[in-house]
């Protein structure tokens, strides 16, 4: 049994790096009690009306109430949709019932620094936003190629085409997919260790891209209805003046709110940053980076929110999703499933990405645990 937030406001889905579609993530998310979610993948906006329709379908099953019907009924993507084992079929409609919400995470640069800016409770089809996502697009599929070109080099065969093959129809390649391309062909002991043996800053098949500048995605998100929210604060390393600093540009050029609270953080570091969310105004955002099992905390695992800080959820911009200033943040109950071993993971990731050989090739012999950040977060 785990206690978390039935609150989850940024995750990822195929529709970027993540491994769940936008189908099956929904699923996860009634699994786990989850009543708001929004999906947040990299730079598009591909899988939120998918995860929103699965949600609407989910929700009138619900109402109708149908607790006799067969698991893959309610979704056909996964066995863990509306799992009874969790008791979801017995809540009262208000604590079972999942709002999917709009969302997106932009890359940007702020000082030759790259900076995730989150955007939530927009207009998807707003044709300014539409032109931003098509052109990350862009830029996204030239660094996937540039990545893969080195990666063949170092011997990997035919990275970017296996990576599209793994992906939802249409989604873009990021350092995510190569990460989990590098685990599946047991070239590192996990995802993370892949990530940070050949695709951070300074490892071989790095590549530096440019991003767009923060304030013109503040402006693009706020024109389109959203809010900017400053994701995931303390990742970034940065001193208590610099982290100030990018604070205080970020409301100066329109940003609305900040995470406080968010995946991999110690109760110090939420702490630290609901001072800083209340000393500039700002509201509060929290959200787990869900992109696989095993990888990152759950979806909704996170630490709550202070009671002095002003949810997100309370703005103007989410009342258009039924969400008022009532809403609460609530804790659940569930009974959270045995996590698969690292060999069983491998063993499911090279499936899915058709490894070329995941026996073969040895992984670093350097352990996880000795690199200094069991279950650190790929900056993408």
């Amino acid at each position: 049994m785990t206690t978390i937030s039935n609150i989850d406001l940024h995750c990822h889905t195929t529709a970027s790096d993540g491994s769940l579609s936008p189908t099956a993530i929904v699923a996860r998310a009634y699994g786990r009690g989850l009543n708001v979610l929004a999906i947040t993948d990299h730079d598009l906006v591909a899988g939120v009306e998918e995860g929103i329709r699965a949600a609407e379908k989910c929700n009138a099953l619900l109402l109708a109430h149908a607790p006799d019907a067969p698991r893959e009924h309610y979704l056909k993507d996964t066995a863990e949709v509306l799992s009874v084992d969790n008791g979801v079929l017995d809540r009262p409609d208000e604590e079972r019932l999942l709002t999917v919400i709009p969302g997106v995470e932009f890359s940007t640069t702020w000082n030759d620094e790259q900076i995730h800016v989150a955007g939530l409770f927009m207009d998807i089809n707003h044709p300014r936003l539409q032109q931003l996502v098509q052109s990350r697009r862009v830029a996204r599929t030239e660094r996937a190629l540039a990545i893969a070109a080195k990666l063949e080099r170092l011997g990997f065969e035919r990275p970017y085409e296996r990576c599209v093959a793994a992906a939802q129809e249409g989604a873009t390649i990021t350092r995510g997919n190569y990460a989990r391309l590098i685990f599946a062909d047991g070239k590192a002991k996990s995802v993370d260790d892949a990530f940070h043996q050949y695709l951070r800053r300074g490892q071989p098949a790095y590549v530096q891209t440019k991003w767009g500048p923060i304030d013109e995605v503040i402006e693009v998100v706020t024109e389109a209805g959203g809010v900017a929210v400053l994701a995931h604060p303390r990742r970034y390393n940065f001193s208590n003046q610099r982290l100030r600093r990018l604070i205080n540009d970020f409301k100066s050029w329109g940003g609305q709110a900040m995470e406080v609270s968010s995946a991999q953080q110690k109760p110090t570091d939420r702490d630290y940053l609901a001072n800083l969310c209340q000393q500039y105004e700002l509201l509060a955002s929290l959200g787990s980076d869900f992109h696989s099992e095993g990888m990152y905390r759950d979806l909704g695992q996170n630490l709550d929110l202070p009671a002095h800080l002003t949810p997100v959820w309370t703005c103007e911009a989410a009342a258009k999703f039924g969400l008022s200033g009532d809403f609460k943040q609530r804790l659940v109950h569930v009974t959270y499933h045995k996590e698969e071993s690292p060999a069983s993971q491998q063993a499911a990731t090279a499936a899915q990405f058709g490894a070329i050989s995941s026996t073969s090739h040895q992984a670093s012999s350097t352990p996880a645990k000795a690199l200094g950040r069991p279950g650190s977060i790929v900056h993408l």
